[in-house]
């Protein structure tokens, strides 16, 4: 999900990153943050709530108190920082953004993989290797989390979205590049 602020929230991020390693929090600071990921994710109506110039700071805090109650010193400072400036807006943004940064630090990167029919185990362990090794690395040196939703609409294979990247390999797009082919003959 896009959102606002993403420079500011990949400033604090950033440093958040720096922080946890220099403490050797990172992990515990995940988990945080994971677990922020997930509430705003199940709650749709907090981040909006958060995001109302109508409801006041205290709120707004009030709000966050029971994800910095559940959180790591590191995350309690952060949530009562962004609250005395008012920014409690940028916790989703800054939990997403630190993921992704302390992911790509351990090189795992995320795709989501779309197919007519649910892929197996194997076979999403397969593809994530066949990604890995078309990066031309070491496969060691990058691993893929995949994400697979359904789609019968694209009648066999999949499509695989990547950091804005798409790749398909569904019949569903062979059929409509042949019609477009058809059509323009």
């Amino acid at each position: 999900m896009a959102r606002p602020y993403q420079k500011a929230a990949h400033v604090y991020a950033r440093t958040l990153l720096e922080l946890a390693a220099l403490k050797g929090q990172i992990d515990l600071v995940r988990e945080d943050f994971e677990g922020v990921r997930d509430v705003f994710a199940k709650n749709p109506g907090f981040e909006r709530a958060l995001t109302l110039p109508m409801l006041s700071g205290e709120k707004k805090a009030a709000l966050a108190k029971p994800l910095a109650d559940k959180a790591s010193d590191v995350v309690k400072r952060l949530i009562r920082l962004l609250e005395i400036k008012n920014r409690l807006v940028l916790l989703p943004s800054i939990a997403e953004t630190f993921i992704r940064l302390e992911e790509e630090s351990r090189h795992v990167k995320r795709a989501r993989v779309v197919s007519a029919t649910k892929l197996s185990a194997e076979q999403l362990e397969k593809l994530a290797a066949k990604l890995a090794s078309r990066l031309g690395r070491d496969t060691s040196a990058k691993t893929y989390i995949l994400h697979n939703d359904v789609d019968p609409s694209l009648i066999a294979g999949f499509r695989v979205e990547e950091d804005g990247f798409v790749t398909d390999a569904s019949l569903r797009h062979k059929l409509d590049g042949l019609r477009q082919q058809l059509a323009s003959a």
